[in-house]
């Protein structure tokens, strides 16, 4: 088997145009793009991981927050993936989902397109069914 190539964040870019989606990339070379209902950040942790870490513009009251805490720990204990969590954060909680994978050995273009897809599809279908649970917390339009 031969060498896979080393996974940049100049080939993750490469994969973001050829899929027509906006990004930036931010002051520690971070890859920052998004979705109407959430924010992505594309990092690259020293060549042995690649991680897709998101969070969801809902916005958390608490009693919905010990909520989605149950919920987050049922899908944690019952899906691969995303991993999701609720943090605290100054202004209260958030609902975040990440997924990563080892790039220590290097990646194909097709291996990397097709995490890199998957992990989009899959934070988003988890987002989706939250929003489908708790429709209150759906604060924004189309327009935002």
């Amino acid at each position: 088997m031969s060498a896979q190539p080393k996974v940049t964040i100049a080939r993750v870019e490469a994969w973001l145009k050829s899929e027509d989606l906006n990004y930036e990339l931010d002051e520690d070379g971070d890859v920052l793009t998004g979705f109407e209902n959430c924010m992505v950040s594309i990092i690259d942790r020293g060549g042995d991981f690649l991680s897709v870490a998101t969070t969801w513009r809902g916005e958390l009251g608490e009693v919905e927050e010990a909520a989605l805490r149950v919920e987050v720990d049922e899908h944690n204990h019952s899906k691969y993936g995303p991993r999701a969590a609720v943090r605290a954060t100054d202004d209260g909680a958030v609902l975040s989902a990440d997924m990563s994978v080892v790039t220590t050995e290097g990646m194909s273009d097709a291996q990397l397109a097709d995490f890199l897809g998957t992990a989009f599809a899959t934070v988003l279908s988890f987002y989706a069914e939250v929003e489908e649970n708790y429709p209150a917390l759906v604060t924004w339009t189309e327009e935002d």
